[in-house]
């Protein structure tokens, strides 16, 4: 029951975004315009603000978690490989969007509040850290699908945007904090300074973060009002939910039951590998230009899907 509760629960904030639209409180500019602020500035806060809650240890002892992730990702992209060379007269936004949509899932958002239901504190900060490999795949393969450019150097920029730099300065921060020690300055009133300085830095940063949920579930319900209902009988995005919601997880979750690992870990990794396809994915066709109506029809129904196909796949899977 807490599976459907969950995504009943993000219907419900893209439903806020859907009508926002629709009574013209949020226009086609504006959506644009919230999804530059999401990627430079609110998403990379979050990034921030969850990789710093964890510590050295944690990430070396933990190391099969991202990885894992990846594992999820490339199963899926071959999956969706293997669908497109079946499919005809594909044009390169859509083959783009296909490819992505079955690459990247709803890897936080989503299994965030089950995760904390069922593993608590410890299992959020393992949902975070694998993460990162799902962040490392959107932000270097996700941007070369969107931007096949004969130029390296338009592909290098777009992906060390923000959200990867953010990424790769957050493991830095972890990784000098926990293994260099840094000393604080002698003087009592400049040590106290520092610490104030940081704790407001962690604080700023989870305000700002705590945002994109809600940012990213607006804007796709916004871009979806603007959606023609028979793009979602497309009979490409029932490939995409039959991929994203049955084939790839039951893949993955044969392949996790061969790894030997902790039981929390596999538990987080199965729950992420059921999700429906990435809220975000809207946010990153809107900002690359890729093709919007296809990833906002595949997002409505696999979402609905996922009220069916994640109660059962968990049951099997836990």
């Amino acid at each position: 029951m807490n599976y459907v509760l969950q995504v009943l629960f993000i219907l419900v904030l893209m439903a806020v975004g859907y009508v926002a639209r629709k009574r013209g409180m949020v226009s086609a500019v504006g959506t644009s315009e919230m999804v530059r602020v999401l990627i430079a500035v609110i998403y990379p806060c979050l990034i921030f603000s969850s990789v710093t809650r964890l510590d050295a240890a944690e990430l070396a002892a933990n190391w099969i978690m991202p990885v894992m992730a990846l594992v999820i990702a490339g199963t899926g992209l071959l999956l969706g490989l293997v669908a497109l060379r079946c499919m005809k007269e594909v044009d390169q936004k859509r083959s783009s969007a296909f490819l992505f949509q079955n690459m990247v899932n709803n890897y936080l958002f989503l299994p965030l509040p089950l995760v904390m239901l069922l593993w608590g504190p410890q299992g959020v900060a393992l949902l975070v850290f694998a993460s990162m490999g799902f962040e490392l795949v959107v932000w270097t393969v996700g941007v070369f699908l969107f931007n096949r450019t004969n130029r390296l150097s338009d592909g290098l920029r777009m992906m060390f945007g923000p959200p990867l730099i953010a990424l790769l300065f957050s493991i830095g921060w972890v990784c000098v904090r926990d293994l260099l020690h840094p000393e604080l300055p002698p003087s009592k009133f400049l040590a106290d300074l520092v610490h104030r300085l940081i704790d407001l830095l962690h604080f700023g940063t989870e305000t700002v973060g705590e945002a994109t949920v809600a940012v990213s579930m607006i804007v796709a319900g916004s871009r979806i009002a603007a959606l023609n209902i028979r793009k979602a009988f497309d009979k490409h995005v029932w490939m995409v939910a039959a991929l994203r919601l049955l084939v790839t997880p039951v893949a993955f979750i044969l392949i996790l039951k061969l790894i030997p690992m902790e039981e929390t870990a596999r538990g987080i990794l199965s729950v992420v590998a059921v999700m429906p396809a990435a809220v975000a994915s809207l946010v990153f066709s809107e900002r690359f230009g890729g093709d919007s109506e296809f990833i906002a029809s595949t997002l409505l129904v696999t979402h609905l899907g996922a009220i069916v196909t994640i109660p059962l796949l968990l049951a099997w899977a836990l």
